[in-house]
């Protein structure tokens, strides 16, 4: 996850954005994952303005899209942002993929890691924050991940929801599955 334009407007706005973002994914995290999986290890590695998280294969995929992305989060994000001013409105972008990683702390590193530094930086994910400005959460999830869980529908997944995209960052060229919240009922019809 990445807070957008985190550092416009000075150092002071930065580090209360970076507090907010910490909170809402505590927050995320104990209503809806701790309550269900209190065995599930969680990793969580902070770095300024951006958060990596992994969680353990014990949370079912489909689950961690759905209930925890989709609906704890952007609960918890629209929680905090309905008591901010506009200039302290917290804004993410997001990016999911599944995979072999390796925890060394703080050190997270493998495949899925790599990934989804590359998706949080695409410029498609970038083009959707600009074109949609009151949009708390901008989401972006490998090819691998919605293959292998979007494409099943499991709880409530919705593959039209999803627009593909071609991700080109530094060497990383990529397919990505960018969310459209909103999706029209004609489109839902295709």
């Amino acid at each position: 996850m990445d807070i957008v334009r985190s550092s416009a407007r000075g150092a002071d706005r930065q580090t209360f954005l970076d507090a907010q973002l910490k909170s809402v994914v505590e927050r995320a995290a104990e209503t809806g994952l701790h309550l269900l999986f209190p065995t599930a290890a969680m990793h969580v590695r902070p770095d300024g303005d951006s958060m990596t998280l992994l969680i353990g294969p014990e949370v079912p995929k489909a689950w961690l899209l759905a209930d925890f992305v989709l609906r704890e989060l952007a609960i918890a994000l629209h929680d905090v942002n309905r008591r901010a001013d506009p200039e302290h409105r917290l804004q993410v972008r997001a990016a999911l993929d599944h995979g072999e990683t390796t925890v060394n702390a703080p050190h997270l590193g493998g495949p899925a890691v790599t990934t989804t530094a590359r998706l949080v930086d695409a410029e498609p994910l970038r083009e959707f924050v600009e074109q949609h400005p009151a949009q708390d959460l901008a989401l972006i999830i490998s090819d691998r991940f919605y293959q292998d869980v979007v494409t099943s529908g499991v709880r409530g997944l919705d593959r039209l929801v999803f627009d593909r995209v071609e991700v080109a960052v530094k060497d990383f060229q990529h397919v990505g599955w960018l969310f459209k919240p909103g999706v029209s009922p004609e489109r839902r019809v295709a």
